[in-house]
């Protein structure tokens, strides 16, 4: 036996048609309270009388207004999610930093390829230095190494 529920929503219809009026006359005026505005009077409050004095024709452009935006909102919300959408699929782009030069080509051949130093650790501190004097140490402990092999 199959249950209709055309009988169910017909009784949630009426007693909430039932609700309707009182909930319509109850809160007809508002009142500003400061900054805000509410349904519920309070004290130092105004009451505001909210009659809208636009004619038929300014609604119906009011209206036009409101959907042409809506439809343009939506618009653009699909062309977001298909961008995003394709972007996801694309794979991430990977940026190699390693300098040009770092990579030989097999076809340069043995010869050209250079000796690798021995590499220090990199600190993880920095220091300043005076590039002069660097030079100078440089050029003497090369000046007494040539010393010492005469």
């Amino acid at each position: 036996m199959r249950l209709s529920h055309a009988p169910i929503a017909a009784l949630l219809a009426v007693a909430c048609a039932q609700l309707v009026p009182p909930a319509a006359h109850a809160g007809t005026e508002t009142w500003r309270c400061g900054n805000t505005y509410t349904d519920q009077p309070c004290q130092g409050g105004k009451a505001i009388d909210l009659d809208d004095a636009r004619d038929a024709t300014q609604k119906r452009e009011a209206d036009g207004a409101t959907r042409e935006a809506m439809a343009a909102a939506d618009r653009l919300e699909r062309e977001r999610v298909r961008l995003e959408s394709a972007q996801a699929r694309r794979a991430p782009a990977l940026i190699d930093n390693r300098p040009l030069n770092a990579k030989l080509d097999s076809s340069q051949g043995a010869d050209v390829a250079q000796k690798k130093k021995k590499s220090k650790k990199e600190s993880d501190y920095f220091s300043a230095h005076d590039p002069v004097a660097t030079a100078k140490k440089k050029a003497a402990k090369a000046g007494s190494k040539s010393a010492a092999k005469n």
